[in-house]
């Protein structure tokens, strides 16, 4: 489930900040140790300033304030063809830190609480986390701890 690069769709998601749960993506990006995880909640919310073409990838124009990774609708990502259903985002500014046990309390069964729904190709996945690492919305500690053999 935590393996760095999987797509996991929690139905719901509870989110750590108490807003209102909901269906939602998850990419695991990294686990540290046995107990955190650094990951992106990806969104269909387009941020991207409409003189910024968007193309499926790294969208990167730190002179708009924008840093994201964009997933084109119907475009295969992981190793199994999963595509999203409609253009999907993931922000620098939102990757975070996840405590690990409190998933494995909420989210106890595959299928019912969450579903795997694929591993990045690896192409994609090393796309997504240098898109990370080099932009200036991402904390130094997650870029740190991107760059870190754990």
């Amino acid at each position: 489930m935590y393996t760095p690069g999987n797509i996991l769709y929690f139905k719901p998601f509870i989110f750590p900040n108490g807003h209102t749960p909901k269906n939602k993506y998850f990419i695991v990006l990294k686990t540290i140790g046995n107990n955190i995880l650094i990951a992106s909640l990806p969104t269909s919310q387009d941020h991207i300033p409409q003189m910024v073409q968007k193309e499926h990838g790294c969208i990167d124009r730190p002179e708009y304030q924008v840093n994201c990774y964009c997933f084109k609708p119907t475009q295969t990502v992981t190793k199994n063809s999963f595509a999203f259903p409609v253009e999907t985002f993931v922000y620098g500014y939102q990757v975070d830190l996840f405590d690990k046990h409190s998933f494995d309390g909420m989210y106890v069964v595959d299928g019912i609480d969450y579903e795997i729904k694929g591993e990045l190709l690896n192409e994609e996945y090393e796309a997504l986390i240098s898109c990370i690492k080099n932009s200036a919305s991402v904390s130094r500690k997650i870029r740190r701890w991107l760059d870190a053999k754990v």
